[in-house]
Order: C-alpha cells, then structure tokens, then sequence
C-alpha cells in the first residue's frame, strides 16, 4: 500500500495550514487522492509532490493562474519555460521599484530633518522629485571640472615650454573659468534648513567659503538664524 497522508499531515509536512489545501482543491490545483466516507481526505507521494511544485512556483512569484494553467497543460516544460522567462521579467521589474525606493529611504535617512521638516509634507516632496536634476547637474559639473582641469594642466605645461606671459594668460583664463563654473553650480542648487524647514539661497560668497559634503552645505539659516548642515537640492 502506498504512503498515504491525512490532510492535517500533509500540511505539516509541507508547512502549510489545512485551509491552503483546501483552498488548493477548490481551486481544482490539487484534489486529495481519494476522500473516504466520513469526508477524511487522504493524500498520497503525487499529489505531495504537485503541492510542493506549487509552493515553489508561488515563492518565485508565480499566481495560482499561471500555476493552474502550467499544471493543466500537456506541453508543461514549454510553458514552464515561458512562464519562467515573464516571471523573471516581472521579478526583475519589481526589484528596480523597490531598488528605487531603497534610495530613496536610504537619501531621507541621511538628511536627519527635524519634526517641522517632516510634518512639512511639500518639503519632502520637492526634496524627492528633485533629486534626479540634483544628480544630473553633479554629473555635469563633473564633466565640466576635468574640463578646467586639463585647462589648468595646459597652463602648467605651457609654462615650461612657452612664454610666461601665454602661460599666466592660460591659468588666469582657467581661474575665471572656476568662478564661472562655481557661480554656475550656485545658480542651480538651493538649501533646506533642518531646524526649520525653511528653503533658501545663500549669498555666492557664503556658499563658496562654506564647509560641505556631496550633499549638505553649512550655512545659516536666514529665518531661524541657525548654522547648521542644510540638505542641497535643486532649483525649479
């Protein structure tokens, strides 16, 4: 006689409560081998392999149509094949949502506002929605800073093979180049006071002497008066 399971045992052994397999019969997924009089449903080593199979598939994200329709068809490695290939699609497009978010957590994580910041909830929004023009202006100020630096090297080089004069000429053009290049920078980014909340823009000389990091700036906040690390964003 062959290994046989009552339903409670069956879900034991497959970590699952009695309702799942139920739920799975219902669905027409996986009956029990046979059901006695007195209404015992007893399973046997086919049915538990089919709802492990089933358990698998619904951990890779699988939905129980698809399930249903895989377990159904007669060309079942074909269509496991193609189900495979959506549903690592789909995987793959869920975990860029949720990458996405990560950042995003992770970026608010790393700004410490205080309370009338967050109950400030058009702050955090603009904050979010201007993150992406902050990261495309650092990429650009990036490209533009080797710009000035191979600027600078030419002065440095021209300075050993040419005349002094073409060579000062050189660096001076490259040192107007910097300020343009900061005042360039300031005209496209702005502040969030973490103790108040309040948005503002520095003068062009406090931004320039200020202590900084990639992402704060330690300025003083023109409506509470305090000097602190304020959050850079964009400009609209």
């Amino acid at each position: 006689m062959s290994e046989r399971y009552t339903i409670g045992e069956a879900a034991k052994k497959l970590q699952v409560s009695t309702r799942t397999l139920r739920f799975y019969e219902e669905k027409d997924l996986v009956r029990p081998a046979y059901t006695e009089e007195n209404g015992y449903r007893f399973y046997e080593k086919d049915q538990i392999r089919q709802l492990e199979l089933i358990l698998f598939l619904k951990e890779l994200g699988f939905s129980l149509k698809q399930i249903k329709i895989l377990i159904q068809d007669e060309h079942g490695s074909q269509s496991l094949e193609l189900l495979l290939k959506e549903q690592y699609q789909e995987n793959q497009r869920k975990i860029e949502e949720v990458s996405k978010k990560q950042a995003q957590i992770k970026h608010l994580q790393k700004i410490r506002l205080s309370h009338a910041v967050l109950t400030n909830h058009s702050v955090i929004t603009d904050i979010m929605r201007k993150e992406h023009r902050l990261s495309t202006l650092r990429r650009r100020m990036c490209f533009l800073g080797i710009l000035l630096v191979l600027g600078e090297l030419m002065g440095i080089s021209l300075l050993y093979a040419f005349k002094v004069q073409m060579s000062v000429a050189v660096i001076g053009i490259t040192v107007v180049g910097a300020i343009a290049l900061a005042k360039y920078y300031y005209d496209h980014v702005e502040y969030v006071c973490p103790n108040c909340g309040d948005v503002f823009i520095p003068s062009f000389l406090a931004f320039n002497l200020a202590p900084h990091t990639p992402k704060f700036r330690k300025l003083t906040c023109p409506k509470c008066g305090k000097r602190s690390y304020c959050l850079e964003i964009s400009r609209e």
